[in-house]
């Protein structure tokens, strides 16, 4: 450890990759997502009817936990640029005749509008507002079916005759960090050791077993940050119905696969700038790729290729197994075994470095140069 310190001294930018960094980055995205669920999301309201029952509506979605309308403005003109700006999310808009088409069961629609782009955001608001206007649906047909049947349970099922009810299988408070940190931590692993493993090649070997020795310590030292990520989440309450040494395992063979393509490619450019390039445009998207925010079943050939050839998809699915459904060990270990192909690339990198390091032996040079030469005079014929 004191030798570890010691080079990390002499090596700021290792020290802020190993120490700093993962603890800085970590910190920020959980406090990103502590809240768990976004809250008081920002809305405006335009009421074209003025009339009770708009205000009544007005009343039950302000009263969602999800949003607030913070301002209602005199028309949609008045709304567009705060809606352009975000300093309000959506705009909710209550038509002319609003409850004169209620009384006469008229259909009376109330608009929603918001920047899709904003995927979490849309996808909260546009829920909160569904369950108002289902809630809204629910008690005014009830009161007219209760006039013609004197019956509360016959009216509320003929307001409702069909309803769904879901029971999630795992996060089932719809925890938003759940989904999230699952997914961005080993994200961020994957992209911290690799980085550290270009700095660490950064100066070229000297011999493969100076290799060897680069890759297994920042195998190691990012291994420790994935078993703390590990523990960090399930300190947290998320489920861990699996094995959480199968977690362990996969968490040290993801950080080990990552490594390895970075010494397959820093191998052959040998350029530390370059390999970061290459990195980044093969890392970054690990996000979009990994199969749970976009679902490789519904991935095009390009996208479920791209997905293939990262080692995080595999450990999402690996962790997702385990961790929520209770997967099989064997199962675990068949994923496990699909993430194995990587080391390939050590292998191959390891192979290019030593037929560079091969090449430039002086010893070899000069028995090259020797064997070049002719072995005599030739004679004129």
């Amino acid at each position: 450890m004191r030798q570890f310190w010691l080079y990390l001294s002499r090596h700021i930018v290792l020290l802020l990759i190993y120490v700093v960094l993962p603890l800085l980055l970590a910190w920020f995205i959980y406090a990103v997502f502590m809240a768990s669920l976004p809250r008081d999301l920002a809305i405006g309201a335009v009421d074209f009817d003025k009339s009770s029952s708009s205000k009544e509506a007005l009343f039950m979605i302000d009263s969602s936990a999800a949003v607030h309308i913070r301002h209602i403005y005199p028309s949609i003109e008045a709304a567009k640029q705060d809606l352009a700006t975000s300093a309000i999310y959506a705009l909710v808009v209550i038509p002319h005749s609003y409850e004169s088409n209620l009384k006469r069961s008229i259909n009376a629609q109330i608009t929603l509008y918001y920047n899709a782009q904003f995927v979490l955001i849309g996808k909260s608001i546009a829920t909160a507002l569904t369950q108002v206007v289902g809630t809204l649906n629910a008690k005014q047909w009830s009161a007219k079916n209760l006039i013609k049947d004197e019956n509360l349970q016959l009216a509320i099922s003929k307001s409702m005759p069909i309803f769904s009810q879901i029971i999630p299988l795992y996060n089932a408070s719809n925890n938003y960090a759940q989904f999230m940190l699952t997914l961005l931590l080993p994200c961020m692993l994957q992209i911290l050791s690799a980085l550290a493993m270009i700095h660490l090649l950064k100066n070229r070997p000297t011999s493969v077993s100076s290799v060897f020795m680069r890759y297994g310590f920042n195998t190691l030292v990012f291994g420790f940050w994935g078993v703390c990520m590990l523990t960090l989440l399930q300190n947290l309450g998320y489920e861990l119905r699996g094995s959480f040494l199968l977690l362990v395992a996969g968490t040290l063979l993801l950080v080990a696969c990552v490594n390895a393509v970075v010494v397959f490619v820093q191998s052959i450019l040998l350029d530390m700038k370059k390999a970061i390039g290459f990195v980044a445009i093969y890392t970054a998207p690990s996000l979009a790729f990994a199969g749970v925010t976009y679902p490789q079943a519904s991935m095009n050939f390009f996208a479920l290729f791209w997905s293939k050839f990262l080692p995080i998809s595999y450990y999402m699915e690996l962790y997702i197994q385990q961790a929520n459904y209770d997967g099989s060990v064997g199962f675990g270990l068949g994923i496990i075994g699909e993430m194995l192909w990587f080391l390939l690339f050590l292998a191959l990198g390891v192979m290019i470095y030593h037929l560079r390091l091969f090449s430039s032996n002086p010893i070899i040079k000069s028995l090259s140069k020797s064997l070049s030469k002719p072995f005599g005079k030739r004679s004129a014929l």
